[in-house]
């Protein structure tokens, strides 16, 4: 009995130590044609971006904005939930790799028919512990398991990414609803001098001192900057329910109490050092998540090709039979046995080859998968440095041309007081300025937008070690 004990004990050790050759083929991360420092847009620099790179804007309401998306954002806390998910399915393929002992029990009342009519009753009692353990001689259970790690990291990596674009998002949204509400102040503000101006020359033509062109133009002029605030206005609620939406909640009154309404300056955009373009492979959670997907495609083709071969497993009994319950755990009434199965296909007309097939296909699409989001980092890294660059060169230019029509219309306004020129050549420099004032207050939100961009395409401080190092 001892010596048949381990015996069992020897063998399922053996399997345990012995199996697990692998069938995939051993990856290869795919070669990447990365630009060099001459292709550099922006001079290369080992610079280290900070995981709340949004604290660069020096905005304490955004702040509390972006950390409360982070608790109640429901993209991702779905995201979360993916990789709890994704956590449970690892820990259900990496549990395959080892035996399962099983505890059974049970109680039996029987009749027996003996001879002459006679019968008999008795009792039946049995508890044992079963082993099964399917040996991994051709790596199935070790390349599942290693296919679901990788695929747990590039659930994470997606998580990270959620999280970078949830924070991008924020900042850029909530931006936007002070921009919105700068040009709303201002087209109150200009809407007010449009009617003052309007009811002056109404008068004047009352008295016939103009004539009615120059007042039906002011009237036209006041009329569309109405027109103008009202679709501002518009823009505003919308911009207003997006930013509800990311920040996980409803909220009354948000905007009267927490984002000012009235005018105010916008923060200039943080100085960013970039970096060389190819630190992103290390930088960025969707490459990852990329990276992770065709690991778990190149482990998958192994799991396919195990398929080929034999599965064989070892099954062990060990327990106690008695037709007493009282005297049923002791060593006279000890039971055993240990034995072994294989099952493998003889013909399967082609299933093996076509799963086998399958997985390949998905490798390689995997690959493309991978070289699609390399050169999609790449162009987001290449058009936000320019963007970065030329917003602030954009903004520069606006605000020579606001400076220049404030000007132009002092001149126009002097000019036509002393009749050198129609009311047309007011009304057209108003309009002018008007349009010039939003657009500069659409340049300081690009270029906001550049640097989150910026931010984002270079990863927004992910950190790879301390992601990897979660499990």
């Amino acid at each position: 009995m001892i010596k048949i004990s381990r015996f069992c004990f020897y063998a399922v050790l053996f399997a345990i130590l012995g199996s697990g050759c692998s069938l995939s083929p051993k990856y290869v991360q795919p070669l990447t044609n990365l630009p060099d420092s001459k292709e550099a847009i922006i001079a290369a620099q080992d610079i280290a971006i900070s995981q709340k790179w949004w604290e660069e804007f020096g905005d304490e309401t955004l702040n509390r904005f972006v950390e409360e998306a982070l608790s109640n954002n429901y993209d991702l806390l779905v995201a979360m939930q993916r990789v709890e998910q994704a956590r449970s399915q690892w820990s259900y393929a990496r549990s395959d790799r080892y035996p399962s002992i099983q505890a059974k029990g049970e109680g039996l009342k029987n009749r027996k028919n003996l001879a002459q009519g006679q019968l008999e009753n008795y009792n039946n009692f049995s508890l044992s512990a079963i082993l099964n353990f399917e040996l991994d001689l051709w790596g199935r259970a070790r390349d599942a398991d290693r296919s679901a790690l990788a695929q747990l990291f590039a659930v994470k990596a997606n998580r990270d990414m959620v999280r970078l674009s949830l924070v991008a998002n924020v900042a850029e949204s909530y931006f936007g609803i002070l921009t919105l509400n700068n040009q709303v102040q201002i087209s109150k503000n200009t809407l007010k001098s449009r009617e003052e101006n309007y009811e002056y020359r109404k008068k004047e033509f009352d008295v016939g001192k103009i004539s009615e062109i120059d007042m039906q133009q002011a009237k036209s002029e006041m009329a569309s900057v109405r027109a103008q605030l009202q679709s501002l206005l518009m823009e505003q609620n919308s911009a207003q329910s997006a930013f509800l939406i990311l920040l996980g909640r409803d909220g009354a009154g948000v905007f009267a109490n927490e984002i000012p309404t009235q005018s105010q300056e916008l923060p200039n955009p943080p100085t960013i050092e970039a970096g060389l373009p190819s630190a992103i492979l290390e930088k960025r959670p969707d490459i990852e998540a990329a990276e992770q997907n065709l690991k778990a495609a190149n482990f998958n083709i192994g799991i396919a090709r195990s398929a080929y071969f034999p599965t064989i497993s070892l099954t062990g009994l060990f327990g106690y039979v008695s037709p007493q319950l009282n005297e049923l755990v002791s060593t006279s009434n000890s039971t055993w046995n240990f034995g072994g199965n294989f099952i493998g296909n003889l013909i399967d007309f082609g299933r093996t080859n076509a799963n086998v097939n399958l997985a390949k296909s998905q490798y390689e699409e995997m690959i493309l998968n991978y070289g699609q989001t390399l050169r999609t980092a790449f162009g987001e890294v290449r058009e936000s440095l320019f963007n970065y660059q030329m917003t602030g060169e954009k903004l520069v230019s606006l605000d020579e041309q606001v400076l220049a029509l404030k000007r132009t219309l002092e001149l126009a306004n002097l000019r036509y007081g002393e009749g050198y020129t129609n009311y047309l050549e007011v009304l057209s420099t108003q309009s002018s300025l008007f349009g010039a004032e939003l657009n500069q207050q659409s340049a300081k939100l690009e270029s906001l937008s550049a640097a989150i961009s910026l931010y984002k395409a270079f990863g927004g401080g992910w950190d790879k070690q301390v992601y990897q190092e979660e499990e």
